[in-house]
C-alpha cells in the first residue's frame, strides 16, 4: 500500500508540472511536427547503420559517428520516441520532464562507453583522438569521461554515471520501489513453492503408508495422529475441497491457511483430528435433526461422501432410518383403523446427495475461473468449492481492496469463460467473509421424494423440499412457516414442488390429522389426487368457487379462534393435546379433534383474473391469523408480476420459493432481488424463509406413477368425504371488515322463513315474499339482501326474480353452521 500511494503521488506530480513541447499546438499541428521527427528519427537511424555513397546520408552519419561514437543509434531512436509522444494526446504532449531523462540516459550512456574505452584511464585525452571517437563515446562521450576522469577517477565516475542513469530513468515515470517489491514477490512465491512442495511430497508418504496398512503417523509428542494430512479436504467429509494443482501455489497455500486458522481455533476441547472432527460434527448435526420440531429450514448432515485427489475412496455409514425408512416414526402410526402408504411405492437415489460431476472436473473448472478472475485485473482467488446436485458454489477469496460488485459485475464474463447457461454470485457464504460463485454442474444429479422425506421426523405438516447445494435434505414445517408462496415460469418444476409437497403429507398422515384444499384452474395438475380421502372438497377448477372456498376457510378460522378462545388455548396444537388428553371429556358436549387444513393453489392467476378482490382479501385474512388455527396456504403462480402477487400477499407471506423465472423484475417481485432468473429450470429453485437469504437447492422429483400407486393405497382403506356446500355457500364471515358478521348478528327473525319459502319455490322474487311473510316491501328487500350474503340466493337480475342457489338439503346444513358460529361468538 505504501509503494501504491507513493507511485500515485509521482503521477500526480507528473501531471502537475507537466509543461509540454507543443504547448498551445493545434491537434493538427501536432500531428505534423510527430510525422517530421519520426521519419527523421528512421532516416538518421538508417545513415548510422547503414553505410551508403550517398553525399547528404554519408556526411550526416559519419557526424553522427563522430559525436556520438558507438552510441549513435540511441540519439535517432530518443528522437523517434520524442515524436511517438506528439501523436498520444490523450495522456497530453511531451512533458520537460520526460525529455530532461531521455538527455540524462543518453548522456550517461555515452559517457559510459568512453570512460570504460581500453586506456582510457592511461592516457585521457586519447579519447578526443579522431582514430578512437567512433569506437568510444564520440566527442560528446569523450568530453564528459575526460571530466570525470580528471575529477573523480574511474572506478567512482562509473558510479557518478551509473546513478544518472537511474536517475534519467526514474524522472521518464518508472519507479524502482515498484520493482524492488515485484522481485521481492516473485522470491516469495518461490520459497513458498519450495516449502509446499515438500510438505506435499511427505504427506503423499503419509498417504502411502495409511494405504499400505501401517501404522497411523505419530505427531511430536509421541502420540498417534490419526488424521490424513490434505489441502483438499476442510473436514475429512468431503464437504469442501481444496485446489491441489501443483501449478497453483497460492490456491494451495490459502487452503492449507485454512486448515491452520481452523485447527488454531478448535485446540483445546476439539478432537485431535480432523476425521474426528468430522465424525463429531455428524453425531451432533442428527441429534440436532431428532430433536428439532420447529422445521423452519432444517438441512441436516448429508450421508454424501466424495473421493479426494490422491487418497483412496472414504466410507461412511448409512443413517439406519435411510436402510429402512418405514421403521420411522411418523405423525399418521397412532390410528390403528389407518395404515400409512409404505415407502416402497416411491422410488430411490442413492446418489441424490452427491454430485455427478468428477473432482477433476471441478478442479478443471476452478482453474478456469481463477484464470478468468485473473484477466479482468483481480486479485481475489479461489480457495475451495462445494459440490452439490445441480451447482458448484466456489469459494472466492477478495483481494485487499477490491469490492464485491468488481466480481458480481462479471456474471456474464464469467459464465462466457466457463461456457456456462448462467453463473450465480452472491456474498457473503454465510458464516464466513468468502463470496460465493454458483456455477451448473455439467451433469445434474435427480433428487427423488424418498431420498429426503426420512428425515422429516416433526410434525404432520414436515415437508420435503429437495437437497440444497451442498447436497444436504432440506426438510420445512408448514406449521411454523405458516404459509408458502411459489413463483415459476412453465417447465420451471413448480407443480413438481407442490405434488412433492402434498405426498409429504400423504406418506406421513392420516385424513384425521389432515385434509387438503387444492384449487386447480388450470384442470390438469391435480387430477391424480381426485377421490382422495384427504380432501375436504372434490379438486376445485372454477375460479367462482375457489374463492367461495377461501371465503369458507376465512370463516373456519374464525370459528377456530373463537373455540380456542373459549377453551382458553392460543394454538391447534394446544387444543388438539387436550382434546387428545380427554381434558374435555367431562363436558356435556366436549370438543372434537381439529385437523389441520392446508389450501393448495396452483394457479393464482387465473383466479385474480375472475376475482381478484375476493381472493386477495381472503387469502390476506387467513395469512394474517391462519397459523393459530391450524390452516395455512400454499400459493403458486407462474405469472409473479405485480397485479398477481399484489403488495399485500406479499407483505403477508414472506416465506417464498423461487423457480426459474423470466427476468429480474419478477425475481424482485417473489424473492425481494435478482437471481431468479438465472437458474436453470427443472427444479432448481432458490428458498427464501423468514430472516434469511435465498438459499439455491434442487427441488424433489415425484412421478405420476408414485402419485398414482400412493393414492391408490389410501383410497383402498378409506372413502372420501367431501363437503361440496363450501364451494356454493357463502358462510358467514368478517373478510369485509366486520359489515357481514354485524348483519349476523342482526338477521331479521323471519329470515329462515323467508329462506324456506323461497328454496321450496325456487322463486327469488322480493314481491313474492312480501305476499308470503305480509311484510313490507322495504324489509322483505332486506332480507333478500341477507339471504344474498348469505348465499342463498344470487344477486338481484333486474326486474327478473333471483337465482335460487341451494337445495333444502343445504339449507338445513346451513342453519346448523350459522347456530354454531353464534353460538361459538
Amino acid at each position: 500500500m505504501p509503494a501504491k500511494r507513493s507511485s500515485n503521488a509521482a503521477k500526480r506530480g507528473t501531471r502537475s508540472d507537466r509543461s509540454t513541447l507543443s504547448k498551445g499546438l493545434t491537434p493538427v499541428q501536432n500531428d505534423i511536427i510527430g510525422v517530421v521527427l519520426a521519419v527523421l528519427a528512421i532516416a538518421l537511424f538508417v545513415s548510422v547503420l547503414v553505410p551508403t555513397s550517398a553525399v547528404v546520408t554519408h556526411a550526416t552519419g559519419h557526424a553522427l559517428r563522430l559525436c556520438f561514437g558507438t552510441g549513435a543509434p540511441l540519439f535517432p531512436i530518443a528522437l523517434f520516441v520524442i515524436a511517438m509522444t506528439f501523436f498520444m494526446r490523450n495522456e497530453g504532449s511531451i512533458s520537460t520532464r520526460i525529455a530532461t531523462g531521455l538527455v540524462l540516459d543518453v548522456l550517461a550512456a555515452l559517457a559510459l562507453i568512453s570512460l570504460n574505452f581500453p586506456g582510457a584511464e592511461a592516457n585521457p585525452q586519447s579519447l578526443l583522438y579522431a582514430a578512437n571517437l567512433e569506437a568510444a563515446g564520440g566527442y560528446v562521450g569523450g568530453g564528459i569521461a575526460l571530466l570525470l576522469l580528471q575529477l573523480l577517477g574511474r572506478i567512482v565516475g562509473n558510479i557518478f554515471l551509473c546513478g544518472v542513469l537511474i536517475a534519467g530513468i526514474v524522472v521518464c515515470g518508472f519507479s524502482i520501489s515498484d520493482m524492488v517489491m515485484r522481485a521481492s514477490g516473485h522470491l516469495d512465491d518461490l520459497r513458498e513453492e519450495h516449502r509446499l512442495r515438500k510438505e506435499e511430497r511427505l504427506a503423499k508418504q503419509e498417504e502411502t503408508s495409511w494405504d499400505e496398512g501401517d501404522a497411523a503417523p505419530q505427531n511430536k509428542r509421541g502420540r498417534k495422529d490419526s488424521r490424513r494430512p490434505s489441502l483438499f479436504d476442510e473436514t475429512g467429509e468431503g464437504k469442501t475441497t481444496f485446489i491441489g494443482d501443483r501449478k497453483t501455489s497460492v490456491l494451495r497455500r490459502r487452503a492449507q491457511k485454512f486448515e491452520e486458522d481452523e485447527a488454531r481455533e478448535d485446540a483445546g476441547d476439539a478432537p485431535t483430528s480432523l476425521l474426528d472432527k468430522a465424525k463429531t460434527t455428524l453425531l451432533a448435526q442428527d441429534t440436532h435433526a431428532e430433536k428439532n420440531d420447529s422445521g423452519s429450514l432444517d438441512t441436516q448432515t448429508s450421508e454424501k461422501t466424495r473421493k479426494k485427489p490422491g487418497s483412496r475412496k472414504q466410507k461412511h455409514d448409512v443413517p439406519d432410518f435411510l436402510a429402512n425408512p418405514d421403521a420411522l416414526k411418523r405423525p399418521g402410526d397412532d390410528d390403528s383403523t389407518y395404515e400409512l402408504p409404505p415407502f416402497s411405492l416411491l422410488k430411490t437415489n442413492a446418489n441424490s446427495g452427491k454430485s455427478a460431476v468428477s473432482q477433476d472436473e471441478l478442479e478443471a473448472t476452478a482453474q478456469r475461473l481463477q484464470s478468468t478472475l485473473e484477466e479482468f485485473g483481480l486479485s481475489s482467488q479461489v480457495v475451495g468449492w462445494v459440490s452439490g446436485p445441480s451447482v458448484t458454489t466456489f469459494k472466492i477469496s477478495m483481494g485487499e481492496g477490491e469490492r464485491v460488485n468488481k466480481i458480481t459485475n462479471l456474471e456474464d464474463d464469467i459464465a462466457l469463460s466457463l461456457a456456462a447457461k448462467s453463473v450465480r454470485i452472491f456474498a457473503p457464504i454465510p458464516g464466513t467473509s468468502l463470496v460465493g460463485i454458483e456455477i451448473p454442474n455439467e451433469k445434474s444429479q435427480a433428487v427423488n421424494l424418498a431420498d429426503v422425506l426420512p428425515y422429516a421426523k416433526g410434525g404432520p405438516l414436515e415437508c420435503a423440499f429437495g437437497r440444497d447445494s451442498e447436497g444436504k435434505p432440506i426438510v420445512v414445517d408448514l406449521a411454523s412457516l405458516p404459509h408458502l408462496l411459489v413463483a415459476g415460469t412453465t417447465g420451471s418444476g413448480k407443480s413438481v414442488l407442490l405434488n412433492a409437497i402434498v405426498m409429504s403429507m400423504l406418506m406421513r398422515t392420516t385424513p384425521e390429522q389432515v385434509r387438503l384444499i387444492m384449487v386447480d384452474p388450470k384442470r390438469v395438475e391435480f387430477t391424480g389426487y381426485a377421490g382422495l380421502p384427504h380432501l375436504y372438497v372434490p379438486v376445485v377448477t372454477e375460479p367462482r368457487q375457489a374463492a367461495s372456498a377461501l371465503q369458507w376457510g376465512v370463516t373456519e378460522m374464525e370459528r377456530r379462534l373463537k373455540v380456542f378462545e373459549h377453551y382458553k388455548v392460543r394454538e391447534i396444537k394446544t387444543y388438539n393435546r387436550n382434546v387428545d388428553g380427554g381434558k374435555y371429556a367431562d363436558m356435556e358436549n366436549p370438543p372434537k379433534h381439529m385437523p389441520y387444513f392446508v389450501i393448495v393453489i396452483d394457479e393464482l392467476a387465473d383466479l385474480m383474473m375472475v376475482a381478484g378482490k375476493d381472493v386477495e382479501s381472503s387469502i390476506v385474512r387467513i395469512a394474517q391469523l391462519g397459523r393459530a388455527a391450524g390452516i395455512h396456504l400454499i400459493v403458486a403462480t407462474q405469472r409473479p408480476s405485480a397485479d398477481v402477487v399484489t403488495g399485500l400477499i406479499r407483505a403477508n407471506i414472506d416465506n417464498r420459493v423461487a423457480l426459474s423465472v423470466d427476468n429480474s423484475i419478477n425475481s424482485r417481485i417473489i424473492l425481494d432481488q435478482k437471481g431468479a432468473e438465472q437458474l436453470l429450470g427443472r427444479g432448481d429453485m432458490l428458498v427464501k424463509l423468514r430472516g434469511s437469504k435465498p438459499k439455491r437447492a434442487q427441488g424433489c422429483w415425484v412421478s405420476d406413477e408414485e402419485i398414482e400407486q400412493t393414492v391408490k393405497y389410501i383410497r383402498e382403506q378409506r372413502t372420501a368425504e367431501y363437503h361440496d356446500n363450501i364451494l356454493t355457500v357463502a358462510v358467514p364471515s368478517q373478510v369485509d371488515g366486520g359489515a357481514s358478521a354485524g348483519a349476523s348478528r342482526e338477521d331479521d327473525p323471519l329470515i329462515w322463513e323467508a329462506a324456506r319459502i323461497i328454496v321450496d319455490s325456487q322463486l327469488g322474487s322480493t314481491s313474492s315474499l312480501q305476499r308470503a311473510l305480509s311484510v313490507g316491501y322495504a324489509r322483505a328487500g332486506r332480507i333478500m339482501d341477507m339471504l344474498e350474503a348469505k348465499g342463498v340466493v344470487g344477486p338481484a337480475n333486474g326486474s327478473k326474480p333471483r337465482e335460487v342457489l341451494i337445495d333444502k338439503d343445504a339449507l338445513e346444513e346451513l342453519k346448523v353452521q350459522d347456530a354454531a358460529y353464534k353460538e361459538v361468538e
